[in-house]
């Protein structure tokens, strides 16, 4: 990790992602209600009915989620950078090589998310269950409280599909994105459309990712929302397989899909917050100073060897 370009990839996407979950957040809350089953939270269009009903209650849990978004952030683009690396020196073919280098860095990003994102979920939902009545004080203060409180068995019990679901979308983000960015340095796109080609096109990416991947969401947002009850015995422990045939035999092979639009349009806004940020980096020669740094490092270790 000593190179700065994996440095700077780092704490561009941490940055980044931070910013992009602060923006998607009332989002990211009503795609939990809507993975769930809430009645009246239960669409795209039901957003506002939420945010007037939260007010800024709805942003009760974005500090740990902004705080794991900045980590998978540093993790996932400067993880990459490094698997990107890793991969070359095993010669992995260049076409094919971010999409193996972001599987690798997905599955890790997946298994270090997964206990915040379970308390996160728990965060989101409690408020519901407390105007409902189904809970008489809140289970977590924050999220801090609840990733040190929770039970492992709680922290990691979804943990299967999320590693999936993560895996297949970073090495879909990463791929595309690449050979949209080898289409556009051969010079076919005019110059004064290259930054808006560019952010569309990751932000085309990531909605691609989260289409292609959205049954194992759909999963880990129904396995994740009932852990806290199966947790404490309320509701029988389910398996990824049990969950999967749980969501089809109550609503269909389309059941698998519930959700799919509000998690786009949440997919979008991060994606295209992202996908800005990182072209702006790029114009104002962070990236090229760090590519560099980086070479010049490559030619000191060679020179000393």
């Amino acid at each position: 990790m000593e190179d700065p370009l994996v440095q700077q990839q780092a704490a561009e996407g941490a940055i980044l992602r931070a910013k992009a979950a602060f923006v998607a957040y009332p989002l990211d809350v009503l795609k939990t209600q809507v993975q769930s089953g809430h009645p009246r939270y239960n669409r795209l269009t039901r957003l506002p009915c939420l945010v007037k009903d939260y007010k800024l209650k709805i942003f009760r849990g974005y500090p740990g989620v902004g705080a794991n978004s900045f980590l998978m952030g540093a993790l996932m683009f400067g993880g990459y950078r490094f698997f990107d690396n890793f991969w070359a020196l095993y010669q992995v073919p260049d076409y094919w090589r971010p999409a193996v280098a972001g599987g690798s860095i997905g599955a890790l990003c997946g298994l270090a998310a997964t206990p915040l994102e379970q308390v996160k979920t728990i965060m989101a939902l409690q408020e519901t269950w407390l105007k409902e009545r189904k809970i008489t004080k809140r289970i977590y203060g924050s999220v801090l409280q609840g990733a040190w409180k929770a039970p492992l068995s709680l922290k990691f019990y979804a943990a299967t599909p999320l590693v999936i679901r993560t895996a297949l979308f970073d090495s879909q983000l990463f791929f595309y994105n690449s050979r949209l960015r080898e289409w556009l340095h051969s010079g076919a796109c005019p110059e004064n459309l290259q930054f808006l080609v560019s952010t569309l096109g990751f932000m085309l990416a990531g909605l691609v990712g989260a289409t292609v991947n959205y049954p194992f969401d759909r999963v880990k947002g129904h396995m994740m929302g009932r852990a806290f009850q199966a947790s404490i015995g309320e509701k029988p422990k389910e398996s990824t397989y049990g969950a999967f045939a749980s969501v089809v035999r109550r609503h269909g092979w389309a059941g698998l899909f519930h959700g799919l639009p509000t998690r786009s349009v949440l997919h979008a806004v991060v994606w295209c917050v992202v996908g800005a940020g990182r072209e702006l980096c790029e114009r104002g020669g962070l990236r090229e100073r760090a590519k560099e740094k980086s070479a010049a490092l490559g030619r000191s270790r060679t020179l000393s060897a």
